[in-house]
């Protein structure tokens, strides 16, 4: 999704929504002829800044540990190395994901299968705060499924 695109359906403050996003991970060697894909949906809270609460100093809701708020974007979408991404607080338990293999659905575990281990065995977020490469946002809608 193109960032300007992406801001005009985010700002206005603080906002909660439904958004999807999807990575496209590298496989471990053996497997490299293999294209993996990971769609997430994910209920989120965008436009929220925490980075002076005494209580989330030095955590993931702190200050940026990496890049910048791009100009006139902030607190939405970060700048870093020529990208942009999307800044985005996951509700708890508000994340879905499919996971593909060459174009077919597979479970999670499959899909790990294919992967290196340390990438299979990568934290997952349950909430928090998470970075998404604006490129691989697809959709920002109202929220799909209760939090």
């Amino acid at each position: 999704m193109d960032t300007t695109e992406y801001l005009a359906l985010v700002e206005g403050g603080v906002g909660t929504f439904t958004v999807e996003f999807h990575s496209d991970p590298k496989p471990a060697a053996a497997h490299a002829a293999r294209r993996l894909r990971k769609v997430t949906t994910a209920l989120v809270m965008t436009g929220a800044e925490f980075a002076t609460l005494r209580e989330n100093k030095d955590r993931e809701t702190g200050p940026l540990p990496w890049g910048t708020w791009k100009d006139g974007a902030a607190p939405f979408v970060i700048e870093h190395k020529g990208q942009d991404y999307a800044r985005l607080y996951c509700v708890d338990n508000g994340l879905r994901c499919i996971y593909t293999v060459d174009g077919e659905v597979v479970d999670r575990e499959t899909f790990n299968g294919y992967l290196t281990p340390s990438a299979a065995n990568a934290k997952r977020p349950i909430g928090g705060c998470i970075t998404v490469k604006m490129g691989g946002v697809r959709l920002v809608g109202e929220p799909s499924f209760p939090h």
